[in-house]
């Protein structure tokens, strides 16, 4: 079964636009009427029902749009229809001929916005950056250092490499003496000693740039009302959709219940229906088989 589905969308301070997509009959009524009765006690004066989408209207939903109409008119406001189907519009024309009130409807919604006095209205797009955040503070980096600590290192790295310099040194010399005992091997007395060779100087690596700090992120504080309102009404419509379907739900296991009674009753009836026959077959038997009258001459 097809449900209702409401949707607001606040224009200004003064007019409301609510989109309907379903039926609304009976069943559904209550949900619209939860968005609807509320409104005379606000400052919204001009409420604009998006119809396109609404497939089915009874008397009854069209009944409830009547009485906030007759509402909104004694604050010098009223509710209107734009984008009406075609039998929709019929049942509006049957009820004016009625009735003195006349529901007004419009062919689009430009033209019920202009009527309720609206420029121009455009339909807010969704931020596109991260919501819900908070304002970030922008972290201070370390600092670089300075050059006096560079100064520092590079010296601290020549005097390691001095002293490696002087201990390859005394290792040359050392090497020298012992060749000294073997005169008679020349080949090894030509070799160089690779220990006497300096490391090569290994300059400390680079520091990255640092990075620029990135912009805070801020929030929008005058949409805030308007996404509350939005939130707090899918709220209530969530909640009006559960207690209809769980209406329904009660109303469904109250048939089930009446039909499994029907059921047993029937059961019950073939049972009594059962014995009368057999009752009525064994009472023929009984009535063929009878002793036979005697006859008299």
């Amino acid at each position: 079964m097809m449900q209702l589905s409401v949707r607001l969308v606040p224009v200004d301070d003064t007019t409301l636009v609510i989109a309907l997509t379903g039926e609304l009959d009976s069943t559904t009524k209550p949900v619209l009427a939860a968005f609807l009765d509320p409104l005379p006690q606000t400052p919204v004066k001009h409420v604009l029902v998006a119809a396109g989408d609404l497939w089915f209207c009874d008397l009854n939903g069209l009944d409830l749009l009547a009485t906030t109409h007759r509402a909104l008119q004694d604050k010098n406001g009223y509710l209107a229809l734009a984008e009406v189907q075609p039998s929709l519009r019929r049942l509006i024309a049957l009820m004016t001929e009625q009735s003195l009130t006349a529901i007004p409807v419009f062919a689009s919604m430009p033209e019920a916005l202009a009527a309720a006095g609206v420029e121009a209205y455009q339909v807010p797009t969704p931020p596109t950056g991260r919501r819900h955040l908070p304002r970030l503070r922008s972290v201070p980096r370390a600092k670089a250092a300075t050059r006096a600590q560079s100064a520092e290192r590079n010296q601290s790295a020549e005097r390691n490499q001095s002293a490696e310099r002087n201990q390859s040194g005394e290792r040359g010399q050392s090497g020298e003496r012992a060749q000294s005992l073997w005169r008679d091997q020349p080949a090894k007395r030509d070799q160089p000693s690779g220990q006497g060779q300096a490391r090569p100087r290994v300059d400390p690596a680079p520091e990255p740039p640092a990075r620029p700090p990135k912009s805070p992120i801020t929030l929008d504080a005058s949409r805030l009302p308007t996404v509350i309102f939005e939130s707090r009404s899918l709220r209530d419509q969530a909640l009006h959709q559960q207690e209809a379907l769980h209406s329904r739900l009660t109303a469904t296991a109250h048939a089930r219940d009446r039909l499994l009674l029907i059921r047993q009753r029937c059961d019950d009836s073939l049972v009594a229906m059962r014995s009368s026959l057999s009752e009525a077959r064994s009472i023929l038997t009984l009535a063929e088989t009878g002793p036979v009258p005697p006859h008299f001459s």
